[in-house]
């Protein structure tokens, strides 16, 4: 017999909008998004490109690092744009101590409804409905589920076991999960292979085209003269890289750099507080010291890592057993090529403007690498290259994927370390350390 929940989601299935944007305050929010938890949240792209050519349309992802990470797939053909937070992110962040929530919110668009499941955003519950009827249908057939922890519908519904919330409020400051175009890497690497291939081709035949030649006028009498003393040519010396050819993918860097920031400071370890985190592209590093003399066990920060899944952090306590250190080592950040753009004098001015119009706490100087070193005696040696950069120093609020905008401005950006500081009480909390060369 089909039930009442059954026909509702027939219902509501059939007149759902599949996506678009709100807008909250002076932010617009992507929603629509289609959601699933993701499997290896350590390399994250193969799986969510997967999903992107499995998807007709989609072309813009976010990721959601929570307890239970998750990625949510986006359309530019349904209103979604790059850059652009999720909205069903940001209230999940709002209501992070809370297992299961769902409700509906009216915003200038329509009703927005969504619907959070033991830390998980719903495949398909991230819904802008354009009537209110609708909205109402989705709510009373996601009802039918039982042990919600919060329910949220407008006061004037009337539903008993509910409560009224200001979605501006919720969101104000609430980490935002952007939505990012996936680059194609993937396309590029089989160009590459196809490019190689066709190269072979063309040098095999021009070879086999001279050989054929060679064949028809060699003379029928060869004269064989005295093999002259060959004199071995001297190689020069290899030219060594410039320093913007090899430096790690900001990509990959910005991405295990947040994950593990992020799940390591949502882990609560009775009696210990963490450090500050510092991620290089060797590796992570942090602490945690007793904060509760009488409570605090080493015990419990290795069951930590292990209840969180987390056990690619490395612990290792101190002697005393009131300080420990933890370490992730990263293995695979591949080195690319970032040629720049600009002069240093162009450069001085980008960066110089950018401090003045954020007005957040950018420290920037002008220095030289040279290669190969001055001589001993204080001379400059013959092959001696000398290379320009501006060292940067940046505190802000603003997360790694936050910046990723700002620095995809630039070419021929290094970065040496990052850090994330979870005890500073005011919002600069993340500090970026490295270096833009100059043309």
């Amino acid at each position: 017999m089909v039930g009442e929940t059954d026909i509702l989601d027939k219902e509501v299935s059939g007149n759902r909008s599949t996506g678009g944007s709100v807008q909250i305050g002076n932010t617009r929010y992507a929603v629509g998004l289609m959601w699933a938890p993701l499997q290896n949240p350590d390399d994250p792209l193969p799986e969510i490109r997967e999903a992107m050519e499995s998807e007709p349309g989609a072309d813009l992802y976010c990721q959601r690092t929570s307890v239970t990470p998750q990625y949510g797939l986006g359309k530019t053909s349904l209103g979604h744009r790059s850059g652009e937070p999720s909205l069903a992110a940001s209230v999940a962040a709002a209501l992070s101590d809370k297992t299961s929530a769902c409700g509906v919110f009216k915003v200038d668009e329509g009703w927005w409804f969504f619907a959070i499941r033991n830390d998980l955003i719903l495949a398909e519950e991230d819904v802008l409905f354009a009537s209110e009827s609708e909205a109402k249908r989705a709510f009373f057939a996601m009802m039918a589920v039982p042990d919600w922890d919060v329910r949220i519908v407008p006061a004037e519904w009337q539903v008993e076991g509910t409560t009224q919330m200001s979605l501006a409020d919720m969101v104000a400051n609430t980490r935002k999960t952007r939505l990012f175009e996936l680059s194609a890497t993937k396309k590029t690497q089989i160009l590459v292979v196809v490019t190689i291939i066709l190269i072979a081709l063309v040098v095999g035949l021009a070879y086999i085209i001279y050989t054929l030649l060679q064949g028809v006028f060699t003379p029928e009498k060869i004269v064989v003269l005295p093999t002259p003393e060959v004199v071995k040519p001297v190689e020069p010396a290899p030219e060594k890289p410039k320093p913007w050819e090899k430096v790690p993918d900001m990509t990959v860097f910005f991405n295990k750099c947040w994950n593990n920031a992020y799940q390591l400071d949502t882990i609560v370890i009775p009696g210990w507080t963490m450090n500050k985190v510092v991620c290089t592209p060797k590796g992570l590093t942090t602490g945690w010291r007793l904060s509760w003399q009488h409570g605090g066990r080493v015990a419990w920060l290795k069951f930590a890592m292990d209840e969180y899944k987390l056990n690619r952090v490395s612990i290792k306590p101190d002697q005393s057993g009131t300080s420990a250190t933890g370490s992730v080592r990263f293995t695979d950040i591949p080195l690319v090529a970032s040629v720049p753009s600009l002069t240093a004098d162009q450069l001085r001015d980008e960066l110089t403007d950018i401090k003045q119009a954020t007005g957040l706490p950018i420290q920037f100087s002008e220095q030289t690498i040279v290669d190969p070193p001055n001589n001993a005696d204080g001379s400059i040696p013959a092959n001696q290259q000398q290379y320009k950069y501006f060292a940067f120093v940046i505190s802000s609020p603003y997360s790694p994927w936050e910046w990723k905008v700002f620095f995809d401005k630039f070419s021929g950006v290094e970065f040496l370390k990052i850090e994330f500081d979870p005890n500073i009480t005011s919002n600069n909390k993340w500090t970026y350390e490295g270096r833009i060369y100059a043309k």
